[in-house]
């Protein structure tokens, strides 16, 4: 299969495990070679350590929300009137969305962490920061947000064990070469009673099923591995984990991507007509709506496009 999002140029091959079913790149981009396959300006490198405006505009009503729901204590206002619970509950699902649970002494290792702008967002609310990146440029932008980001691989990064209440890896697992062992490390580094939040693209879920070698969760060849629920748990299991949960997640622009990447690789006048729609202010506007209504449905059936996965040690 081709790189059908930034034109990387090669071949890169889907293989399956015939024991535990896993996909995966096979051959896969050589480890001294894995930099070719993110072009200067990578979106999640490129971008500035901005704080988002739901941390921004945090008023007394969210940090009541996050104190009372999410264990924030520390933000806790004095005073709560009436209306600002009710605007906290009116914004409970972005900030459900955004925040993960206050955990332990709020030590924070995020996996991953490309410019910062996770890191920043957390710290606002009390985390103390850390993190792993291997884009050099990515690292040193983050290390605008805080000193302690380690250059390279998971697998190298020097944490001691049992250094953090919680650690995530955002849309990274998928990227990384020895993905079991990352996983490994990354339990390692929880203190008891640590949690750990692990979100990847779902190869089992509605996008993967309709659009096949145009699914934008493929990514070729900077995703290295494809997990379904499955396979996920599996390899949890092997790193010493448990899944606690496992929240399936949907989002438009998921399939809007995918969709483009197919009708981009037609030819003929009604493939570029409806290609230039889905990329119209308009077109795109109404595919958000619809979208919008019906990918939720997706959830209960465990296909939803991305699976956030909540982890504790075994």
């Amino acid at each position: 299969m081709r790189d059908l999002a930034l034109g990387v140029p090669g071949e890169f091959p889907l293989a399956r495990c015939e024991g535990r079913g896993l996909l995966y790149q096979n051959p896969r981009v050589r480890v001294d070679q894995l930099g070719l396959a993110y072009p200067p300006g990578y979106g999640a490198h490129a971008r500035e350590p901005e704080l988002g405006r739901t941390v921004r505009r945090l008023d007394a009503g969210g940090r009541w929300f996050l104190a009372t729901r999410l264990g924030y204590m520390h933000l806790r206002p004095e005073r709560v009137s009436a209306a600002d619970r009710l605007r906290g509950l009116g914004r409970r699902h972005k900030y459900l969305d955004l925040f993960p649970p206050w955990t332990g002494k709020g030590r924070l290792l995020d996996v991953g962490c490309a410019s910062g702008k996770f890191l920043r967002q957390m710290g606002a609310v009390g985390w103390r920061l850390a993190g792993i990146e291997f884009d050099p440029e990515a690292a040193a932008k983050a290390r605008a947000v805080t000193p302690d980001v380690f250059e390279g691989d998971p697998v190298d990064a020097p944490f001691a064990p049992g250094r953090f209440d919680l650690v995530t890896a955002f849309h990274v697992i998928e990227h990384l070469p020895e993905p079991l062992m990352a996983l490994r490390r990354m339990v390692e580094w929880l203190a008891p009673g640590g949690l750990m939040i692990v979100e990847v693209p779902n190869a089992g879920g509605v996008g993967a099923r309709m659009f096949g070698r145009y699914w934008s969760g493929l990514d070729f060849p900077r995703h290295l591995v494809h997990f379904t629920p499955a396979t996920m748990g599996a390899m949890v299991a092997r790193a010493g984990g448990r899944v606690e949960c496992a929240a399936h997640r949907t989002k438009p622009r998921y399939l809007i991507r995918s969709l483009r990447l197919l009708l981009g690789a037609r030819s003929g006048s009604a493939a570029r007509t409806a290609l230039a729609l889905s990329q119209s202010r308009v077109g795109a506007g109404v595919m958000k709506i619809v979208l919008e209504v019906l990918m939720p449905l997706a959830r209960p059936g465990g296909l939803g496009e991305a699976v956030r996965y909540s982890i504790r040690r075994a």
